[in-house]
């Protein structure tokens, strides 16, 4: 089994154990064990740097993360083609030709009003909204994914993977605790 770089399990005697841990307990190890479980590890370069800057300054930095600079971020750039007439899309194209020929509009498109075909229109709105929402779908989970790869925060990586969408410092025990 290959292990993630900078993984650093730690002795068994740290297992469950909550106990504060003393400025003076800080080491390589420590800092590696830290960012093992706050993020994805990290190479030994960032171990070091973590280990060198203290527990309180180490910890602090993996939760408020968001006041260290991260250059290689690049924010979303709405494409445009969300349209918010589409709220209501429905859940198959024969819903939305019902809605069509019943209703004489389906998101947003008039029904024909003579020709063999007056729903065409609603259904070619369908298929091109289903393949634009799915490709605009897998553009930002691509975005999502550069992000987690990219940044230098590994506490807001692991975050970002959980889904969860509250702070990581309201989950976060005081920096004397963390073990």
């Amino acid at each position: 089994m290959a292990t993630r770089v900078g993984w650093s399990p730690g002795p068994a005697s740290w297992k469950d154990d909550l106990s504060p841990l003393g400025a003076a307990e800080w080491n390589y190890d420590r800092a590696a064990h830290l960012l093992a479980h706050a993020g994805f590890g990290g190479s030994p370069d960032e171990i070091r740097a973590l280990a060198d800057a203290g527990l309180d300054r180490a910890v602090r930095s993996l939760v408020h993360y968001e006041s260290i600079p991260n250059p290689k971020m690049q924010p979303f750039v709405e494409s445009g083609l969300w349209d918010p007439t589409l709220n209501g899309f429905p859940e198959s194209r024969p819903e939305a030709t019902d809605r069509a020929l019943k209703q004489g509009i389906s998101m947003g498109i008039e029904s024909k009003p003579g020709g063999n075909r007056p729903v065409q229109p609603v259904s070619d709105r369908f298929f091109y909204w289903l393949r634009a929402t799915m490709l605009e779908t897998r553009r930002l989970g691509y975005w999502w994914a550069n992000r987690m790869l990219q940044t230098t925060h590994p506490l807001e990586r692991r975050w970002r993977c959980s889904g969860t969408v509250t702070s990581p410092r309201t989950r976060t025990r005081s920096a004397t605790t963390a073990r």
